[in-house]
Order: structure tokens, then C-alpha cells, then sequence
């Protein structure tokens, strides 16, 4: 039956003896308690992790470099605003506010230049002994053969490999429709007859209570025990074989380690939304995820899959309880992995990001209507994340990971209320009679801006010419990721502006599963209702001559949402495809 706990087609007795002839005889089943919030909690099995005092020095140069330039834009702003006329405390405020949002389009431009200086770490060497490994696959009504048959091959890879690991897979179903999860049954079981050495199951959960991290857990609590480690899959993830083999060797190498991240980059779609988000994490997605490997040493970050982790620390440590009060606020938690890394951290574990590990693909959603539906998930999950700040005995760093995730949201509710209080402090007569109508001081304020939006970019392209990396056939490609970023920047702004808002008010987003289909223009017209009218309002505006003509820009980006979106969903061009295939896919 569909319901039933036991896996669909178990593994033989054979590969069982193979399994646990490494394996303590008389391990127990794990338990997986609830962790405290309201009082530290350090694990007797910790080894301990260390930071060296380079990587802490490193760090520190790191988070305080940005500081300069924000600062830097703050005095312009509070210049400019002075003298078209704005009140002393309202342009105090605003330039405040405009150097604390400079901060962190800044703190990027300073991690890609780390992330490119960093040197690749010497692979370890065989481990002595070797891990049992479960594959894990969480599923959430995917489509079956699509997300089971990679991540089969996968399997297949590993078992060919010359190596001491042994490796199985376990596809975890949450599927509620019932057809849905048929289709995975029937996917499962002709797979194990088509191979019959692969130890491969399927099983799915009655009630898929706390969603992801609930799947996991109950893997955790009835099979858990049998494996020295687990690789957690997405259901869009793609990983090389050689790279799941450095993580399970970085693993058996480093006993302070309970978890280490790969830096996933976004592999090439059909679409030419996920084409330039491929080429964007092609270009300067190495360079960050490098640099956040460099600063962060044993404290790191979980991004919830294509990562290796210990099931029995994980199990004694990373426990979710429920927050207090109702969705959004409370409940599930769903932005869990942020919170699992920063526990087992807590506990005196390591968490550690491996860039070296570059086979690690996952996939951007097909359409900007699919990216936005995921996007207001995760704004509930990391605003979650700022109850959590004063658990006692997180590590700094983990306190740090919150405040940046939460900040990716907030930022944009940020901006847009910049941009409001700009055109109400500096009333465009005001300005013109200060002389400031012509383009010296705007220009020099928006040249900072763009100059830290591209220098990643440029960073990233840098450092693959240094590198030697195939770069001159993707410049096109990221030229026209440049231009679209730029024109959807601020319907994204008001996007995820929403989602905080909504968030804050009490709706909640829920947990659904990745979204496929391109919606038609009427569907697009509706979800960008918002933007469009804002955009109307603004053009409006300044043709009145009511704000300042800098905000035309913004203005004509938010007309043009729905039409932009629409664009982004369609095929990418064949010189687009060309330019990524070779060396993004």
C-alpha cells in the first residue's frame, strides 16, 4: 500500500551485509529531540571545532572594508540632500539609512575579491575507513522520472567508482497526491528491476508534518543510525560523482565536521530565465561562493541540500522545535537549514562550505512567476530566522548568517522606502534652485551604486581569465543577464517588499512544491498588478514635475513587469545556449 512505512522494494540481504559489517552491530535507532532555545546545549561526541586565526583576521578586514564606501555614499547623499533644501534630521536619517543599504551591496564586492584570492584546498587524502552513505531524496510531488532517474544515475556512478564508500539511495516521499506518489512507486520499482544491484528504496510518510525537516527526521529516527553519513538531495539537484566522493573524503578526514556545503551553482535551463541566472553563477557565483568558504571556516552555512552530513550528530543537535504563536511568525520552521547549521555549530561542531566541490548543480525555477512564488517562502523562513537571535550560545557568525538572510528581504522594503522619503525630502524646485537639477552629484551617488552592482561581475570575470577558465564566449550572455537585472531589479524590489509586508501581517505563504508552467500574459498582468500601477503612479509623478526625473528609470521597469516576465519564461536564444552549454551545464 501507498501509505505504508516500509520501503516499496527493500535492499537484498546481501547489500544489508555490506552495510553494516563497518556499522557498530548494536547501534540504536537515533533519537531526534526538540533542541532548547532558551539555554545552551554542547554535545559530549563534539571534537570541537577551531577557526584558525587567519581565516578570524580575515574575516574581521572583511566585514569592515565595506563599511568605507557605504560611509563614503552616506556623506554624498547627506551633501546633495542639504543642499536641495531638505530638513538637517530628515537628511541625517536618509543618508544613515542610505549608507546602512550600501553596506551590504558592498560586503559582496569585498567577498568575491577573497573568494578570488582564495587558493583550492589539496584534496585529502583516502580515508582509512571508508563511510556508508545514504542518498537521500526528499520529494514533494516533483515529477517522478525526472527527479528519481538523476539522482539513479547518480547512484550508479558512485557504485562504479573506484572507491572505498558505499553508497545507497532513499527516496523520501511527502507526495500528498495520491497519483503522484503511485507514479513514484512505479518509477522506484522499475528502476531496482532494470538494475537489480542498486540498493535503492522508496517510502512514503502518512502525514508530512514539518514538511522537509519533519522528512528528514523521520529518516533520521528509523534509519539514521545504520549510515556514517548523508547526502541531502533537492529535487532539482545534479551532483558529479567525483564530487559526492571529495565530500564523503573531506567527511572520514575531518572529525570536527558534522556538515560540509558545496556551493551549488544554478545549472542551465530551457528557459532564458534559468540561462542567465546559469551564467550569473557561472561568472561571479564561483568567486562569492569561494569567498564566503574563505571567511566563514568552521562557520559556515546549510543551504538544505547537495551537502554531506553525520545523521548521528545531526540527530542529537539539530532537533526543530516549533516557534511560539502562529504562522508566518511561528510554527514550522521553514527556512530550517539556516537554523540546523547554526545549531549543530552551537554544539561544538563544525559546519564547513567546500567550493572545491564544484559538481553541484541545482536548478533556477523555469519563469519569474515561479521565482517569486519560492522567493515568498523563503522571506517567511529567514524572517523567521530573527526570533532566533539571542538563542543562547549560538556562535556570532551563525547570529550573522540570520541577520544576512533576513536582510536580503528587508533591504528591498528598504530601498523602496528610500526612494519615497527621497522624493519627499528634495522637492524638485528645491533642487533646481540649488543648483542640483544638472547630473553632478545624482550621477556621482548613482555611479557608486552600479560600481558596486558590477564589481562582482567584474571580479568573477577576472578571476576566471587569471584562472585560465573558458570567459570570452559568456561576455555576451552576461551583458544581457546585466541588462535584464537591472530592468527587473525593481520588480523585484516591490516583490519581495510585498512578501515582507504579507509576512509581517500575518499571511501565511505555506510550503508547496517547485512550480513548473509558463503562465499567459492575462495570469502575469495579475500578479504584476502591483507593480504596473506603481509604475504609472511614478512616470505620473514626474511628468508632473513632482519628484525627481531619476526615478523614470524605476517608473518604466515597473510598467513593463508583466511584458518583462513574460520575455524571461520563453526559450533562450540558440547564441544564449551557446555561449553557457559549454561550460555552465
Amino acid at each position: 500500500m501507498l501509505q505504508q512505512r516500509q520501503p516499496l522494494m527493500p535492499a537484498t540481504a546481501s547489500a544489508q551485509g555490506a552495510w553494516t559489517a563497518g556499522m557498530d552491530a548494536t547501534a540504536q535507532p537515533l533519537a531526534m529531540p526538540d533542541q532548547r532555545l532558551d539555554a545552551p546545549f554542547r554535545d559530549p561526541a563534539a571534537p570541537g571545532a577551531v577557526t584558525p586565526r587567519s581565516v578570524r583576521v580575515s574575516r574581521a578586514v572583511l566585514l569592515t572594508v565595506p563599511a568605507g564606501p557605504a560611509l563614503g555614499v552616506g556623506v554624498l547623499a547627506h551633501v546633495w540632500m542639504v543642499a536641495a533644501g531638505a530638513a538637517p534630521l530628515a537628511a541625517a536619517v536618509l543618508a544613515a539609512m542610505s549608507a546602512f543599504a550600501l553596506y551590504w551591496i558592498a560586503l559582496p564586492v569585498a567577498v568575491a575579491l577573497a573568494g578570488a584570492l582564495m587558493p583550492a584546498r589539496p584534496a585529502p587524502l583516502p580515508p582509512k575507513r571508508p563511510l556508508a552513505v545514504a542518498i537521500l531524496l526528499p520529494m514533494y510531488g516533483e515529477d517522478a522520472a525526472g527527479t528519481i532517474l538523476p539522482a539513479v544515475a547518480l547512484l550508479r556512478r558512485l557504485q562504479a567508482a573506484p572507491t572505498g564508500h558505499r553508497f545507497c539511495l532513499r527516496v523520501l516521499s511527502d507526495t500528498r497526491d495520491a497519483a503522484r506518489a503511485a507514479e513514484e512507486a512505479r518509477c522506484v520499482r522499475a528502476l531496482a528491476l532494470r538494475w537489480p544491484g542498486l540498493d535503492l528504496t522508496w517510502r512514503r510518510r502518512p502525514a508530512n508534518h514539518d514538511f522537509k525537516s519533519g522528512n528528514l527526521r523521520d529518516w533520521l529516527q528509523t534509519e539514521g543510525h545504520r549510515y556514517d553519513a548523508a547526502l541531502v538531495l533537492d529535487a532539482d539537484s545534479r551532483m558529479g560523482a567525483g564530487t559526492v566522493l571529495r565530500l564523503a573524503d573531506e567527511l572520514a578526514a575531518d572529525a570536527s565536521a558534522a556538515l560540509i556545503q558545496t556551493v551549488a551553482r544554478v545549472a542551465a535551463g530551457q528557459t532564458l530565465w534559468q540561462r542567465l541566472q546559469s551564467v550569473g553563477s557561472e561568472v561571479h557565483g564561483r568567486t562569492l561562493g569561494q569567498g564566503f568558504a574563505a571567511w566563514t571556516g568552521a562557520e559556515g552555512n546549510y543551504l538544505g541540500h547537495n551537502a554531506i552530513f553525520r545523521p548521528a550528530a545531526f540527530a542529537r543537535c539539530a532537533g526543530l522545535p516549533h516557534l511560539p504563536g502562529r504562522a508566518p511568525r511561528g510554527g514550522v520552521i521553514l527556512s530550517h537549514d539556516f537554523v540546523e547549521a547554526a545549531l549543530l555549530r552551537r554544539a561544538g561542531w563544525a559546519v564547513r562550505v567546500l567550493p572545491e566541490a564544484d559538481e553541484s548543480f541545482e536548478q533556477a525555477p523555469e519563469t519569474l512567476a515561479a521565482h517569486i512564488r519560492r522567493d515568498r517562502r523563503w522571506c517567511q523562513g529567514n524572517l523567521q530566522h530573527l526570533r532566533l537571535l539571542r538563542v543562547p550560545g549560538l556562535h556570532p557568525v551563525s547570529r550573522l548568517h540570520f541577520v544576512q538572510g533576513a536582510m536580503a528581504y528587508l533591504s528591498s522594503l528598504w530601498w523602496l522606502a528610500l526612494l519615497v522619503l527621497f522624493a519627499l525630502a528634495m522637492p524638485v524646485d528645491r533642487a533646481r534652485d540649488a543648483g542640483l537639477a544638472g547630473p553632478l552629484l545624482p550621477t556621482a551617488l548613482a555611479v557608486a551604486v552600479v560600481a558596486l552592482l558590477l564589481a562582482p561581475r567584474v571580479v568573477g570575470v577576472a578571476e576566471r581569465v587569471w584562472r585560465g577558465r573558458p570567459t570570452w564566449r559568456l561576455v555576451p550572455a552576461l551583458v544581457a543577464e546585466l541588462a535584464i537585472s537591472v530592468l527587473l531589479a525593481p520588480v523585484l524590489m516591490v516583490q519581495q517588499a510585498q512578501a515582507v509586508v504579507c509576512t509581517l501581517a500575518g499571511r501565511d505563504g505555506g510550503w508547496g512544491p517547485h512550480v513548473t508552467g509558463r503562465p499567459g500574459m492575462g495570469a502575469l498582468l495579475r500578479l504584476h498588478r502591483w507593480e504596473t500601477g506603481l509604475g504609472l503612479a511614478v512616470l505620473a509623478l514626474v511628468g508632473l514635475g513632482l519628484v525627481t526625473p531619476w526615478l523614470a528609470q524605476i517608473g518604466i521597469s515597473l510598467v513593463l513587469a508583466a511584458p518583462l516576465s513574460w520575455l524571461v519564461q520563453q526559450d533562450a536564444p540558440g547564441w544564449l545556449r551557446a555561449a553557457d552549454g559549454a561550460d555552465a551545464a
